[in-house]
Formats: structure tokens, sequence, C-alpha cells
């Protein structure tokens, strides 16, 4: 009887403690089915569920469902979604100074997006963000460069002067092209193929392996690589969730998020020739470009940027000092 007892006992200690260990987490996409941030979400998804074996389980909500990004971090912010995985653009709705990621040429190369995501810096950018909003940055590192897609060819300077350049809602590209003499739209990104065909835009930009999905090549076949802004990811967590974790659990959140990160960056990059190629087959054509003018507005832009205060002052030369 006592043997029966003990064993009960055993069990059941054993199923409270198993119980008490598991977890589950609802990871949110903002972004089209298939997209760099789409393949990064699901890459994640599986690191952690295999590192954890089992004990936490990721609840993926992929597509749109959501809303937009700035939408689905304030619904992290409240407690209603546990993560997200999208663009590092998108950190701007909570933490200004990170508007710097977006301007042209802040970042020399890929390990120079590394590295910044990696430094104490950031991490004193992104402290507001964490003590109000609730918002963990658990990883951030490159995709790819951006690049402009126009319907028309570009001068034989390049010059992007007059034309009405696509942006999304964030002040930094309002900004930098103007810096560069565009005339600066906003459009949601999933209209952009409209405004486009209609003439809404004259051009628009942004990483090829997102882009190809939205087909802007077929409306705007004169794809410039210009290569001015390095697109990036993050995986973000609501900070209470995550604190109510286990010390182990946490560790392997972060490991995990870290080589998403990577993956996100070397996926991008294998798949970005391909896909050049497959939007020549399609009839664009694919051209070179001389950033030499492109980079000099873009610097002379920066003192106005400051001054208008899209970040703090001094932060651009703090992050090219890296």
């Amino acid at each position: 009887m006592n043997i029966k007892a003990t064993m009960l006992g055993a069990v059941a200690a054993y199923a409270i403690a198993f119980g008490a260990s598991a977890e589950t987490l609802t990871l949110v996409n903002s972004d089209a089915i298939d997209s760099q941030m789409d393949r990064m979400n699901k890459h994640f998804k599986g690191l952690v569920e295999e590192r954890s074996n089992g004990e936490i389980d990721i609840n993926y909500i992929t597509g749109t469902q959501l809303g937009t990004p700035p939408q689905v971090m304030d619904q992290m912010s409240t407690g209603s979604v546990d993560a997200l995985g999208t663009a590092g653009s998108w950190l701007s709705a909570y933490a200004p100074d990170t508007q710097i990621m977006t301007w042209g040429f802040t970042f020399r190369d890929s390990d120079h997006v590394f590295d910044f995501f990696r430094s104490e810096l950031f991490q004193a950018l992104t402290t507001d963000m964490l003590d109000d909003a609730r918002i963990r940055v658990l990883s951030g590192g490159p995709t790819e460069p951006r690049i402009a897609f126009m319907a028309d060819e570009l001068p034989a300077d390049g010059s992007f002067d007059g034309r009405k350049m696509r942006i999304p809602q964030i002040p930094s590209y309002l900004g930098l092209w103007t810096a560069v003499g565009a005339q600066p739209t906003q459009v949601a990104w999933g209209e952009v193929y409209l405004g486009l065909n209609t003439g809404v835009v004259d051009g628009a930009e942004g990483p090829p392996t997102a882009a190809i999905s939205q087909r802007f090549h077929e409306v705007a076949p004169n794809v410039y690589l210009t290569n001015h802004v390095w697109a990036s990811s993050v995986i973000m967590i609501n900070e209470d969730k995550f604190q109510s974790m286990s010390a182990e659990h946490q560790a392997i959140l972060v490991t995990a998020a870290e080589d998403a990160a990577t993956f996100a960056f070397e996926d991008a990059s294998a798949r970005r020739d391909a896909v050049l190629d497959e939007m020549r087959a399609a009839g664009a054509t694919i051209r070179e470009y001389d950033t030499t003018a492109l980079q000099a507005a873009a610097r002379e832009g920066v003192a106005k940027a400051e001054a208008d205060g899209l970040w703090s002052a001094g932060l651009f030369e703090e992050v090219q000092n890296q």
C-alpha cells in the first residue's frame, strides 16, 4: 500500500513538474506567407521546440491576420500576443532612435548591422521600449540591401529628382527620399503594385526577396541596385511573458532568436541572386548603380534629420564609428 502510494505520488509529482515547465508562446507574423520574415519565424519556431524538447510550444499565427507590425506591437505591449518576428524598421514605432537604421548608407556592410544589434548602443536605444512598452528585442540582424524599382528609366546621372517614390509610414524614409530629391509618397506595402501600375507613384524600393512576391518588377521593370538601406529582421517578445519563464527557457529563446537572425541573413543572401534572375526572366532590366551622389545627398541630409528630431543628435556618427 505504501509502495503504491509512493509510486502514485511520484507520478503526480512528475506530472505537476512537467506541467509547470511547459510553455505556450504565441508568435505572430505580419508579413506575407513565405516572405523572408515568415521563413525566419518558422525557423525560430522549429529551433525553440526542438531545443526545449517540446517544453515550449509555439502557436504560430502567420499572414497578416492580426494587422500591421505596429498594430501587432501594440497587442504585444499589452500582452495580447507574446512575440513578433518582423522587419527591424518597425522598431521605430516604440523606439524612435532606431529610425537611424533606415537612413541611407548608415551601415557599411552586413557585419556592421550585426555588430549594431549586439551593441550597448542598441540596448540603450531600446531601453524605454523594454521598460515602458514591455517589449524586449530577442535578436536582430541584416537580411539584404534594399533596391529601387522604377516604372521608367532614371536619367544617365541616376538622379531621383522629382520621382514619386513609395515609402512606408516611417518618418526617416520621408526624410531620406526628400534629401535625395524625390517626392516621397506613402502607400501601403500591399498596394504598391497598384500604385505603380496606375502612376500614383513612379517607383518603389525594398528588399528583392520581399518585392518579388508583390511583383514590383512587372510594373516597374527598371531595377537599380542602389543598396541604399540594409533591410533587417528582429524577433521581439512581451517582457512580462519573458520574465514569467524559467532561466533555461529564456536562454533557449535568446539563442534560438539569434540563430534565426543568422538564418534570415544567410537565407536572403542565398535567395537574392535567384530572385534577381527570376525578375530578369520576367522582363525586368537589372542595373548596377553608382551610389556616389546618393551617398553624398544622404549624408548631407543627416544634419536636418537630427535637427528635425528623427533621432538623437550625434547618433549617426556614433553608429558610423562602431
